[in-house]
């Protein structure tokens, strides 16, 4: 058995043609993974900088003594998780698909309820971190929509 390479059912090897959705499965390879693999990277660098983020963040908080700051060690732990989920789709595993979604969720909203921790957006302070948060949110929101493609999800089983 094999996914069809459009709408990822599972038919019989010696088709040519999908019976539910009539793609033509000649001629195309469903190993090209080249897409996942590269987001895959990127995921993993750039939690590897948001990991090197909250402990820096951290460190700055412990010396100002302020040891009710938790926020670095939920980054930290939303890295870890989409980096293990990155992980488990260099491995083709679906199962990575949604550790990562459920990390990146974390991280988003981490960071939307950071920035209106400093002040509303109408203030210098709360536009400054306005502005520093989209840095970060934009490219994790881009990176969650492009995962759930179906060129993504087409190689992970």
């Amino acid at each position: 058995m094999k996914k069809c390479i459009r709408c990822s059912h599972l038919i019989e090897n010696t088709l040519n043609f999908c019976p539910t959705c009539g793609e033509d499965q000649r001629g195309k390879s469903t190993s090209n993974a080249t897409f996942l693999i590269v987001l895959c990277i990127f995921t993993i660098i750039g939690s590897v900088f948001t990991m090197g983020r909250a402990f820096f963040y951290e460190m700055i908080s412990v010396s100002f003594e302020s040891h009710t700051y938790l926020r670095g060690w939920v980054y930290y732990g939303s890295a870890i998780g989409t980096i293990v989920g990155a992980f488990m789709m260099i491995q083709k595993k679906i199962r990575g698909l949604y550790v990562y979604s459920i990390f990146q969720i974390i991280y988003i909203l981490t960071v939307i309820i950071a920035s209106f921790s400093y002040g509303s957006p109408g203030e210098l302070k709360g536009l400054v971190a306005t502005g520093i948060s989209m840095f970060f949110i934009i490219p994790s929101i881009l990176f969650l929509v492009l995962y759930w493609t179906d060129i993504v999800k087409r190689n992970l089983s």
